[in-house]
């Protein structure tokens, strides 16, 4: 099953749902994620569910896991990833607004 880090807290009925599909790690706190927590907390998931406070630069992509095939940003648009960036890592960039 993959697992996917989601970056901050979702509707109950999304987590529930997300839970059913992969191994999630929520962010039950909805704490905003330093650039260095974010890097360790998806070390051994296969995406990222970020959101727009997410800041996803280039020394952030370019410290992420191997494992990391997928950066799926909750908002409109992805002007907070370096899209570049992970273009070169071979990272999937998509939004889900």
């Amino acid at each position: 099953m993959k697992k996917v880090l989601v970056t901050r807290k979702l509707l109950k009925s999304n987590e529930e749902r997300m839970s059913k599909l992969w191994d999630v790690k929520l962010n039950l706190s909805d704490e905003i994620y330093s650039q260095n927590k974010l890097i360790e907390l998806s070390s051994d998931c296969d995406g990222i569910l970020s959101s727009i406070v997410d800041n996803i630069n280039k020394a952030t992509i370019n410290k992420l896991s191997k494992k990391v095939k997928i950066i799926s940003n909750f908002a409109v648009g992805f002007g907070n990833i370096d899209i570049k960036a992970a273009r070169e890592k071979k990272i999937i960039v998509t939004n889900t607004p």
